[in-house]
């Protein structure tokens, strides 16, 4: 079936499906105009197997509207398909731009065009609502029908499909900010929630165990206890539940997604079998041995210090062993924190209460909060010090005491007593962690230094135990393990911070012209040593090279001690889940945190993905934007190119906004203005250089202009030596020196500070896949030692090019 067959059967969307076919019928056509000698051209042939694929997927999209017994699901899931649809459109885009056709691009890839399409099939959608609602309730009774009293609740489940439908065709087409905070998260309706039994109650929310219908996954459902939230709390409760889903740690209790329908609000979480630290102790079910003791103080440490550290620091605001639950790991028991970054809702619902907010919460309150200060890190560790206590105890604190008695008691400076069985070096940790000034506590990270000494102590304790029965020289290793002196040395060996590297590369460098394949070489695909559509790469201070492997999805590691690959991040698949990456574009490194830093580029989205080895998924700390390159400045400055917007915004971690700092005047020729920005370097001035793609140029942004000066290919696209045809990869030295990845020129530029002029460096014989060939190059980097890395994304590998000549 042909493309334009396909789309008079669309039942959805038929506006945007006929514009993907049109494009591609204006593609085809002007290529009639090639000829024999044309296609012997390999860049030509490339872009061609590129536009055949692109033509594939595309067809095979608009497929997903015309199955009559699917297309109201695809509706209802994902509306208009907006950025997929923005995704098709720009590699139909791109492609024709590769493939250098005489046709008006900006006529036919015309973006109002695309805006009125999206418009018109919203309006579409919305006049079928009934429609697809109540498909919907037919579909959700033949898949859930045998669950008991599901079939009562039609009239109901009917209003629910129809409530999410309509909230999310507003999504679509207004995008406005308060409409994507509440997509951060997944959204659950209350009718697709069966509520099993209660297993208990905190003090804003019934919890129930349940299931969650759809993914028959077992969950515990957290019932707010409210039957209305007003619109300023309703705003704050998505803010607060859209930063707790984002955050994936193995000690922080996992957020599946939430109910927001009127006077159902309800939060869905990860089922804990043991319930909470709480219900442990007084359960007394399990004899907890000081090895168990240990393993359940380091965890619950860990997932506060992950709070703590983020990069948007987390106060929890909350911590109790009621919000410390307990689950069953392969060996040993699994603790997860709850209840974090909820202070707002926690506050509404108290208020709306007849019972005072401190009920139940008062005991772990750190003495600053009694006299109404804010809460800080510090009076988290106060309240796990309090926790530990009962972990070392099996008491409960202040049992039977009233409230004006435990509040005297605390700031009086007074703690709970510490029996004399409890081991000196875990009886420190709860003292210097409840200490009355805040300052003199430790720190998370503190304590999880003294915790793994300490935990390395009680091995050599036992052994000793074990072998000579000294119960005295046990407690002086373990005093030793726990000294200031020996925490604080720990603590001050930091790892340098270092965001940038810029080489000193002398004005008459040279490299071998015959680059080495390190990564790639073979036919792309998903397997290890093989890469496909290569883009962006990092190169640190190591020589560890991170490239992005857009094909694949994913981020792969190359050491030079090694001499193989590995998958750093991604490599699921293509998607959106937080361990999955769709067509990234470029990565650095933020040494500081340990991390990558990820433009995934068709889920417009920034990723922070931890680099050690075995991190399985990553976070998400900047959203809505087209990011296509990235760099990073030494103040901790990260700045990103949006190619849909035509500027590069630079961003301290942890702001969401940025600020302009090129381009942002629409798209344009124009010394303040940027057509189509890729690749980004900084210098030590926090002067930023921009591939501007569509304009065949490199501009040079000093630190608060309005305007770039152009430092690379200073007229129209060409193959001269004052030209450039597509540039993309951008590194700056030292002393000035630009260099540019010439895609369609298949070749490397040099270009010196105040000069007109380049010089090719590598590459610059045709396309090709010989040693002395690139077939359009798209990233560019260099290590400390001047040695240049390519990224040949034409032959799908990684080009390394040893320095020469130094004189």
């Amino acid at each position: 079936m042909s493309i334009k067959q396909c789309v008079k059967q669309v039942k959805a969307n038929e506006n945007q499906c006929k514009r993907l076919a049109d494009r591609i019928d204006a593609i085809t056509s002007a290529l009639k105009s090639l000829n024999n000698n044309n296609l012997e051209r390999l860049e030509l042939r490339t872009a061609l197997l590129n536009f055949l694929t692109y033509i594939e997927q595309c067809l095979e999209f608009i497929k997903k509207f015309n199955d009559e017994s699917t297309w109201y699901i695809k509706v209802f899931n994902n509306q208009n398909f907006k950025n997929k649809f923005e995704e098709l459109n720009l590699q139909l885009s791109q492609t024709a731009t590769d493939l250098n056709l005489s046709i008006n691009l900006k006529e036919i890839f015309d973006s109002k065009m695309d805006e009125s399409d999206q418009r018109i099939d919203l309006y579409t959608i919305q006049s079928k609502l009934d429609e697809i609602a109540s498909m919907m309730v037919q579909r959700s009774e033949e898949q859930f029908g045998h669950y008991k009293d599901i079939e009562q609740h039609i009239c109901r489940r009917f209003n629910s499909f129809k409530h999410h439908l309509e909230q999310n065709i507003n999504v679509a087409a207004h995008d406005s900010v308060k409409a994507r905070d509440e997509h951060a998260f997944v959204q659950i309706p209350y009718y697709d929630l069966m509520l099993e039994k209660m297993v208990g109650q905190g003090g804003f929310a019934n919890v129930y165990l349940g299931k969650w219908l759809p993914q028959d996954h077992q969950v515990a459902i957290k019932i707010i206890r409210t039957q209305h939230l007003g619109d300023r709390v309703k705003e704050d409760f998505v803010s607060e539940v859209s930063t707790m889903y984002r955050i994936r740690y193995d000690h922080i209790l996992n957020i599946f997604g939430a109910c927001m329908e009127p006077e159902n609000y309800a939060l869905i979480v990860e089922y804990m079998s043991l319930g909470s630290l709480y219900d442990v102790l007084r359960q007394k079910q399990f004899h907890l041995t000081w090895s168990d003791r240990w393993s359940i103080a380091l965890q619950m440490t860990k997932g506060i210090n992950h709070l703590h550290t983020h990069s948007k620091p987390i106060i929890h605001r909350d911590i109790k062993s009621l919000n410390v639950l307990m689950g069953r790991g392969d060996k040993d028991f699994l603790v997860k924190i709850a209840d974090f970054g909820l202070a707002k809702i926690r506050y509404e619902i108290s208020r709306q209460s007849s019972h005072n907010s401190s009920v139940g919460t008062l005991p772990w309150k750190a003495p600053e909060l009694l006299k109404m200060a804010k809460h800080t890190e510090a009076s988290d560790v106060y309240a796990l010090g309090i926790v530990l206590w009962e972990l070392a105890t099996e008491c409960e604190p202040y049992e039977d005491s009233d409230e004006s008695t435990i509040s005297a008691f605390v700031l009086r400076g007074d703690r709970l007593n510490i029996p004399a069985t409890i081991p000196n070096l875990f009886a420190e940790l709860i003292t210097r962690s409840w200490a009355h000034e805040p300052s003199k506590r430790l720190t998370c990270q503190q304590l999880l230094v003294s915790m793994k000494i300490g935990y390395t102590a009680l091995n050599i304790v036992e052994n000793m135990k074990d072998t000579a029965g000294g119960v005295a020289e046990t407690d002086s290793v373990a005093k030793q393990c726990l000294s200031p002196t020996n925490s604080s040395k720990i603590q001050s060996n930091e790892t340098s911070n270092i965001r940038t590297l810029l080489p000193d590369i002398p004005r008459n460098a040279k490299w071998m012209k015959d680059g080495i394949t390190i990564a790639g070489k073979n036919k792309s695909d998903a397997i290890l040593k093989q890469l496909d559509s290569p883009h962006g790469l990092y190169v640190d201070e190591n020589q560890v090279i991170y490239i992005v492997d857009h094909g694949n999805d994913r981020i792969v590691e190359w050491k030079s001690t090694s001499k193989s690959i590995q998958v750093v991040a991604g490599g699921n698949g293509q998607g959106s889940r937080n361990d999955q990456l769709n067509k990234p574009t470029d990565v650095v490194v933020d040494k500081k945190t340990n991390s990558l830093i990820i433009c995934d580029r068709s889920n417009r989205r920034l990723v922070q993905w931890p680099c050690r080895h075995g991190a399985k998924r990553g976070e998400i700390i900047l959203e809505n934007i087209c990011c296509w390159g990235l760099t990073m400045d030494n103040e901790n400055f990260l700045y990103i190119s949006d190619w849909k917007k035509h500027e590069v915004k630079r961003y301290r971690m942890g702001e969401t906004e940025g600020t302009v700092v090129a381009g942002g005047n629409g798209q344009g020729d124009r010394l303040d203005q940027l057509s189509f920005p890729t690749y980004l370097c900084v210098d030590q001035d926090q002067s930023v250089y921009v591939s501007d793609f569509y304009n065949n140029r490199v501009m040079k942004w000093m630190k608060d202009a309005t305007e770039g000066i152009i430092v690379a290919g200073h007229r129209n696209k060409g193959n001269d030596l004052t030209q450039l045809n597509g540039p993309q990869g951008v590194f700056v030295d030292l002393i000035g020196t630009v260099y540019v990845a010439d895609r369609r020129n298949h070749q490397v530029m040099r270009w010196f500070k105040g000069t007109t002029q380049g010089d090719i460096i590598v590459g610059g014989n045709k396309a090709g896949q010989n040693a002395n060939q690139l077939n359009m190059p798209q990233g560019l980097s260099f290590d400390r030692y001047g040695n240049m890395y390519v990224v040949d994304w034409g032959n799908n590998r990684l080009q390394k090019y040893s320095i020469q000549e130094l004189k």
